[in-house]
């Protein structure tokens, strides 16, 4: 799967878990935090693809969401993040 199809799939997974997706630019990596107690993702739009995709799966394993209901290669992909 090509990356910015992984990114789509990815972001909207997190989107259900009720994380909301900030796009932004400037001096930033990126990374997740609490806004008015609301889960925030912010992402600098002018990272790499696979970048964004990092910091995506970094808060998908840190929150410990289940994401075992994604496509076969989407959870493959998140796998390869997995530190054992």
């Amino acid at each position: 799967m090509k990356p910015k199809r992984l990114l789509q799939e990815i972001s909207g997974f997190l989107e259900k878990q009720n994380i909301d997706i900030i796009y932004g630019t400037g001096s930033f990596n990126g990374g997740f935090c609490i806004i008015n107690e609301n889960p925030v993702i912010v992402v600098n739009r002018r990272s790499p693809l696979e970048e964004q995709l990092r910091i995506f799966v970094s808060v998908i394993l840190e929150q410990g969401f289940d994401y075992s209901g994604l496509k076969n290669e989407i959870r493959q992909y998140i796998e390869r993040f997995v530190v054992t």
